[in-house]
């Protein structure tokens, strides 16, 4: 069509690289019941992320605590101090700020970071671990904006972790941040649909398959993927 801009396109290296990646994910696949005392392994991410999701949109604040305890169970699996930030979580929740996460999560629209944000949640003062409660909620729609993901911003090509404002430690919320997380969720939304059509390849696979790719140290490579997805 005349006038119609020629988007960029993975080719077929990258496209390989991409797939590869996604495949090799390997991140625990576990949850905690906090009823029964023991450690959940899923069969698959998919069902990780369903059993999850369903305690967070229930409704039930008591459900909903134990969903979100499992978002830090699991994104803080490989760290010493996981329990230090589970323990902590459920000791300073209240019942009032349990009763509007439940509300809230039943009911996300416009700005998903900030309104999450502004309930001031223990443990989940910052984008990384906001972002995983929004991807559980809906892996086809949202992913997670892991600080390691930010060694992207010190490489070519330039992508949207150029910026993202970030601190030592971790990602700060901002309405910049906010905007540039976005655009990471929709780029990995369009990848999803445009490379992997009638797969069952959700946005957080994308984003987990640049995540592997990132921690193999194949910094040039995710930005390149990127740049061009």
């Amino acid at each position: 069509m005349k006038g119609e801009l020629t988007m960029p396109l993975l080719n077929q290296q990258q496209r390989e690289s991409l797939e590869d990646a996604i495949k090799e994910y390997n991140y625990p696949k576990v949850t905690y019941d906090f009823r029964n005392k023991k450690e959940i392994v899923h069969s698959s991410m998919r069902q990780l992320e369903a059993s999850i999701r369903v305690n967070l949109t229930s409704g039930d604040p008591i459900r909903v605590k134990d969903g979100l305890s499992n978002v830090l169970y699991w994104g803080h699996y490989r760290a010493g101090y996981r329990w230090d930030r589970v323990r902590d979580f459920r000791k300073k929740i209240t019942q009032q700020k349990l009763d509007h996460v439940a509300r809230t999560l039943q009911n996300i629209f416009e700005t998903p970071i900030w309104t999450i944000k502004n309930i001031e949640l223990p443990q989940f003062s910052n984008i990384s671990f906001i972002s995983k409660i929004l991807m559980f909620l809906d892996p086809q729609k949202y992913v997670t904006l892991d600080r390691k993901l930010m060694k992207l911003a010190n490489v070519e090509p330039i992508t949207i972790f150029h910026s993202i404002k970030t601190y030592r430690t971790y990602i700060p919320c901002t309405r910049e941040n906010e905007q540039q997380y976005q655009n990471w969720c929709g780029l990995c939304k369009n990848a999803s649909i445009k490379y992997f059509q009638g797969q069952e390849v959700f946005a957080v696979d994308i984003e987990r398959g640049i995540f592997c790719i990132v921690e193999k140290g194949q910094y040039n490579v995710a930005a390149q993927i990127i740049a061009n997805i």
